[in-house]
């Protein structure tokens, strides 16, 4: 038998049969009449013990080709039936750290298709204008080009290369924040000053398109946190407000605090956002139904990341009679 094969097990049967033959060599010289009895006992605690041991050697056997199957990609083994004492105890732990495997190998399986997956879309975004820059590098090898359509195509070619030192640049920010080595301040600010940063950028834009920011609702509320990294979230709702709103529209930012948080809110005047859109709107490389042609659908990714990773939230609406709102919450007090 191959349990015999275990040197404790081996031990056991030695010491089991020198206690019956001691024991029984003594009552022959000492007690004769109880050398039967003393012999017969000493055997029947011998076996009893070997039948004991066997049972719990099997169900250790057991035990450990489940766990071996189990680390061959078996997923349907249930430690259950081991119910005698220590075995108890280890089949608990053991089940305890099987559904932890099972746990970290679905999550891995996940992230590795959620990498595949992004790999992809970042393949996809950088792809675009990469070629663009080909078709016009080609154009602009051509002979007899005048000096308009050269400023024309080197002006486009601007535009492209900007694009793609945007896309690289949120890109890493969001694999900072995914990877958790930013380093979040938590100081004390004033809102406003929070907001100033967040469309400083956006001068230029909101005079081509005439827009008017308002930020006069705004009152002397503080908050805690990164400012750097806040005003970063805040510009990416701001930058697809203004996208969103036609020539002449309004862009508003508006700011208030109770006793549990301070809300920050920003309205535009534009078409809104579709209802299919609002449940994905922050989803990495999701482009919704009225984004524009130079979206990539990232820009509100990471203004969610790093609200959430400064213990906020943030929700998208549409409001009435036109027009989204953005609406960031922060836990008062808390960065």
């Amino acid at each position: 038998m191959d349990f015999l094969r275990n040197k404790e097990v081996r031990l056991q049967i030695m010491l089991c049969i020198g206690v019956t033959v001691i024991g029984s060599v003594l009552s022959y010289f000492f007690c004769m009449k109880f050398y039967w009895v003393t012999f017969l006992t000493g055997c029947a605690i011998t076996a009893i013990s070997l039948i004991f041991t066997y049972r719990r050697y099997m169900k250790i056997s057991s035990l450990s080709q489940d766990i071996d199957r189990l680390l061959h990609g078996e997923e349907s083994i249930r430690f259950d039936d081991y119910g005698e004492g220590e075995l108890a105890v280890l089949e608990n732990e053991i089940s305890k750290m099987t559904l932890r495997l099972l746990a970290q190998s679905g999550q891995l399986q996940k992230d590795k298709k959620y990498l595949a997956d992004s790999l992809a879309d970042i393949s996809h975004q950088l792809k675009t204008p990469l070629t663009s820059l080909e078709i016009l590098n080609a154009a602009l090898s051509q002979e007899g080009i005048d000096f308009e359509q050269q400023s024309s195509l080197l002006h486009e070619q601007l535009l492209l290369l900007s694009r793609m030192e945007w896309l690289i640049d949120v890109l890493l920010k969001l694999s900072r924040l995914d990877a958790g080595t930013i380093k979040f301040e938590n100081k004390s600010f004033p809102v406003e000053k929070l907001v100033q940063q967040a469309t400083a950028p956006f001068d230029i834009m909101l005079d081509i398109k005439n827009i008017k920011m308002d930020i006069s609702d705004i009152e002397e509320i503080q908050l805690y946190g990164d400012i750097k990294w806040l005003a970063e979230a805040l510009s990416n709702v701001v930058k697809n407000c203004i996208e969103s709103t036609s020539d002449g529209g309004q862009v508003k930012i508006s700011a208030e605090e109770n006793a549990m948080y301070v809300k920050l809110c920003v309205i535009d005047s534009g078409t809104g956002i579709a209802e299919e859109d609002i449940p994905h709107l922050f989803e990495r490389f999701y482009r919704g139904k009225n984004s524009g042609k130079n979206g990539a659908g990232i820009g509100l990714a990471l203004a969610k990341a790093i609200i959430t990773q400064q213990n906020g939230r943030i929700i998208a609406e549409n409001i009435m009679p036109c027009g989204a709102k953005f609406t960031i919450f922060f836990d008062r007090g808390v960065a």
